[in-house]
């Protein structure tokens, strides 16, 4: 990105950082840079144009977000035996904390409560469902699964689990009963034994984690034939979701042309938590070309022949605890106009002809409307200024206009730009003649010389 735009954004980026009006606005029809970044609960937009060799700003948008509200339980374990309390609470991006009014329902229909909070007091079996939550106008929630079990033991995870996240289980178990020797099972395979704590701490997991998990551990009952330990267990089904897609490259229009803007995006899509900021990086050919930062778009102003390549995007948490690589998209930058060649009039060129050099180069078939304007060098100096002609005429040529000529060819907006090579163009002295009427004085005396020789012989 030219260091000129970097500055504005930078100048931009502080102005936006306290912002805290609302403006409303559509995106314009065409921006040279065009790049979005989230802040709380705004999308930020800013676009930039170039004029006469500066680098303008166009708008800036404030576009207001409807943020998703998330439910988390506390205590964060699911499912949960009968008679045991949680709490419920609807959370939302601190921007729009406030004065909010609360919705919750459960299996899609509105329940009582219209706090933050949702607190179910020694849950019963009508208690088990799907809960939503809605705070002001944000959309509802994505639903959180409560589970109600009986029995004597049960496996409890948290209630979401994402990849980077820490995971941790709990065999859980009647409270007034002794245990002892819980085990620990994925798939049927031990990994975890004869542990005194009722938690297993995975750690930090990624979507393999996903899986049947089950536990094992004896519980001490009183019998009237005798008290004696009976082992007990229970499974469950952990998912562990995706925090981001994996990105992939996008690029419009999908055909680029020399002199095009270059907007490249990385696409993901996150899963329902506000809070998280992602960064992005951009690579073409394995080396950087944007380091990591909040907007998802690599743009070029002008695309050029070495843009072309094959590009990646990474995208990663602040932290980098996960970090998705997309595949390779390879972009290919066709060519605007050939490679210019300098073509002369004739082949050998004698001081007094009229020379003529054309500045020869063919347009791409999808831009034969695009307007050419071209220059002329001899020796490196500047003999015919940019126009719209390809012709450099000289009616007259001297020997002074030998040298080493090239030509130059731009579009009217200076966005492509090629020079030819070097082409030597000699004048050559004219060959000296003997004048004709000397010539017929010549012939002349000859003939004179001639007859005279003649009378004196014939005397």
């Amino acid at each position: 990105m030219p260091v000129e735009v970097l500055k504005v954004m930078k100048s931009l980026w502080e102005q936006i950082r306290n912002q805290s009006s609302e403006v409303y606005q559509e995106k314009p029809l065409y921006c040279q840079i065009y790049y979005t970044f989230n802040k709380g609960v705004h999308k930020i937009s800013i676009c930039l144009f170039l004029l006469t060799g500066y680098w303008r700003l166009l708008t800036v948008l404030f576009i207001k977000t409807s943020g998703t509200s998330v439910i988390s339980l506390s205590p964060n374990w699911n499912p949960i035996f009968i008679g045991e309390s949680v709490t419920l609470t609807c959370n939302v991006a601190p921007t729009a904390q406030g004065n909010l009014e609360y919705s919750w329902y459960r299996d899609g229909h509105r329940i009582s409560g219209d706090q933050q909070r949702l607190v179910i007091h020694h849950g019963i079996w009508s208690d088990k469902g799907q809960y939503q939550c809605q705070a002001g106008a944000n959309e509802r929630s994505d639903p959180v699964h409560l589970d109600l079990k009986t029995g004597w033991v049960i496996l409890q995870a948290p209630s979401a689990v994402h990849e980077g996240d820490s995971l941790s289980l709990r065999c859980h178990s009647r409270p007034g009963y002794d245990t002892r020797n819980t085990v620990f099972y994925k798939i049927n395979n031990i990994i975890q034994s004869q542990v005194s704590e009722s938690e297993l701490h995975i750690g930090r997991v990624d979507v393999t984690a996903s899986g049947t998990y089950k536990c094992k551990k004896e519980m001490y009952f009183y019998y009237l034939t005798g008290n004696r330990y009976r082992s007990n267990g229970a499974e469950l089904q952990v998912r562990v979701q995706e925090l981001f897609t994996i990105p992939q490259i996008k690029v419009s229009p999908d055909q680029m042309t020399e002199g095009d803007h270059m907007p490249i995006t990385c696409d993901t899509k996150l899963s329902p938590r506000e809070t998280t900021e992602l960064q992005f990086v951009f690579y073409r050919n394995g080396h950087n070309v944007q380091g990591f930062s909040l907007s998802n778009q690599y743009g070029v102003p002008s695309a050029q022949l070495e843009d072309s390549g094959n590009y990646t995007c990474e995208v990663q948490t602040p932290t980098g605890r996960v970090r998705k690589r997309s595949n390779i998209v390879h972009i290919q930058i066709q060519e605007l106009f050939t490679a210019l060649q300098i073509i002369v009039s004739q082949g050998v060129l004698v001081e007094g002809d009229h020379m003529t050099i054309t500045c020869d180069t063919k347009l791409s078939p999808h831009r034969e409307t695009t307007e050419l304007q071209f220059a002329f060098y001899r020796n490196g100096h500047n003999v015919q200024g940019f126009s719209l002609s390809n012709q450099y005429g000289v009616p007259s040529a001297q020997l002074e206009h030998s040298g080493n000529y090239t030509c130059e060819v731009q579009t009217s907006t200076g966005s492509v730009r090629k020079i030819s090579t070097e082409s030597l163009i000699l004048i050559q002295d004219r060959p000296q003649t003997i004048p004709r009427l000397n010539l017929t004085r010549l012939i002349l005396s000859l003939l004179l010389f001639i007859w005279a020789v003649c009378l004196i012989c014939h005397r």
